[in-house]
């Protein structure tokens, strides 16, 4: 009985050693160790131009999709897009702005790249700049799964001035440690 007392104190003192945080690390920014995921991601687009709707009035897609974490609330994204019906098919690179560190993150994009259109014309007139805006979110299922849902728009500066908009779900696989952080001291 007269041993508890100081083995409560060699234990509370051996747990706060375990436990000790450093001062100088204290609001020292942080970034994951792993940034990059990747995965694919389907979904279907609405034609709301009517030369689009010629070709298609609703298009299937179909995407590789990769993400990079550069900082907590920001994200570069590389998608490359098969539309079908026919050989439609597209890149789009850009910036993802995240609104949460949690499993659960809501987030703002847009982008610029490249899309084709395929139609009975020249290459020129059936290809263009793309440029797109998307809101969505994205939840973690695991540590290294993630399921992401995007409304994207696209708007394709070809001669027709495609666009369209639509709905599309995707998975993203990465590293068991992606929530695992570094600090940045730079």
């Amino acid at each position: 009985m007269k041993k508890l007392p100081a083995v409560v104190v060699t234990v509370l003192f051996c747990g706060s050693i375990i436990h000790a945080a450093d001062p100088s690390e204290e609001g020292v920014p942080t970034s994951p160790l792993k940034i990059y995921s990747a995965g694919f991601a389907m979904g279907a687009l609405m034609s709301l131009n009517d030369e689009l709707q010629d070709v298609s009035k609703q298009l299937f897609r179909l995407s590789i999709v990769n993400t990079f974490a550069v900082r907590d609330h920001l994200g570069l994204f590389l998608d490359v897009d098969w539309f079908i019906p026919q050989s439609n098919a597209g890149a789009d690179l850009g910036v993802d702005f995240v609104f949460s560190r949690s499993d659960f993150r809501p987030f703002l994009g847009i982008g610029c790249g490249a899309h084709y259109i395929d139609r009975d014309e020249k290459f020129g007139d059936s290809f263009g700049p793309s440029f797109t805006a998307h809101a969505g979110f994205a939840i973690d299922l695991t540590e290294k799964v993630t399921v992401r849902m995007r409304i994207p728009y696209h708007l394709i500066l070809n001669e027709r001035r495609d666009h369209a908009v639509g709905l599309d779900f995707g998975f993203l696989f990465s590293s068991r440690f992606r929530k695992v952080r570094k600090l940045d001291y730079n």
